[in-house]
């Protein structure tokens, strides 16, 4: 046992001592190799082998330790593998070399929400509001959302994003995309909106009547065979309240208060 620990671990320190000379080689050399790592990992990716892929990464970060494409890559790679500390590990070093990427908050906004670390994810979130605010990402400007956390439940995968405003006659706060096993076609959804006309009708109908401010939200199922409400709530719901809800509609353990099915089409001659 101990012969073959002195092998493993000589086999480790020369596999290391080889990424150290590698990085103070010819910068052709270097760059081959972290072509490879890179390549390599994307390859893997595609193919579905995601922990294969994070170790590819890793290899090119072995060499050149800050390199942004190498670091995002990686973090995916490592929450694909559900290695989600590892994925924080690397997305917080990208935040570190730039923080107004709007798009590596959003990720560890994720990936905290998977480790259960819920004030690291909340103070993530409002640092990528108050960028949005404030203007500093023109990109983050033009967003109408962010995805906000991905998960499983009752067979299904989910996408669920936030609404960084409410906006619009029928305004939206949650969309729980729920797609298919391959790739991110919607196969249908559930949201949580806030819509005028529905407001309207409950300032008129609640007494007393509820300050101007105040709005109603409504949980909905946008399905194939027509809409489902699920509930009514004001003043607004959490995030944490909400996927609570959506889980148990997803579990089949939350049946909606009402329904409305959509007639078929007429068969095509």
């Amino acid at each position: 046992m101990e012969s073959q620990l002195a092998v493993t671990v000589a086999a480790f320190m020369a596999l290391s001592g080889s990424f150290a000379a590698l990085a103070q080689s010819d910068p052709r050399e270097k760059q081959a190799a972290l072509d490879r790592a890179f390549d390599g990992g994307n390859g893997l990716m595609e193919e579905g082998k995601y922990c294969e892929a994070l170790a590819r990464y890793q290899d090119g970060l072995a060499i050149l330790p800050n390199d942004p494409s190498l670091l995002y890559n990686a973090g995916m790679a490592a929450y694909k593998c559900k290695d989600y500390a590892e994925s924080v590990k690397r997305w917080g070093r990208l935040k570190a070399l730039d923080p107004v990427d709007w798009q590596v908050r959003a990720k560890l906004v994720q990936a905290y929400q998977t480790l259960g670390q819920f004030q690291n994810r909340d103070a993530e979130r409002a640092a990528l509001f108050e960028m949005r605010k404030q203007g500093v990402n023109e990109d983050l400007s033009k967003q109408l959302e962010y995805c906000r956390d991905q998960f499983e439940a009752g067979g299904e995968r989910v996408m669920a994003f936030e609404r960084f405003e409410l906006r619009g006659e029928r305004a939206l706060k949650y969309v729980f995309s729920v797609v298919g096993e391959k790739g991110f076609a919607e196969k249908y959804r559930i949201s949580l909106g806030s819509y005028d006309r529905t407001n309207n009708m409950w300032h008129q109908a609640t007494k007393p009547r509820p300050a101007d401010d105040e709005r109603l939200f409504h949980l909905d199922g946008y399905y194939s065979w027509g809409h489902a409400t699920y509930g009514m709530y004001s003043p607004e719901p959490s995030y944490d309240e909400v996927r609570k809800i959506v889980v148990e509609i997803l579990e089949k353990k939350r049946s909606p208060i009402s329904a409305t099915t959509v007639p078929p089409s007429p068969a095509k001659p």
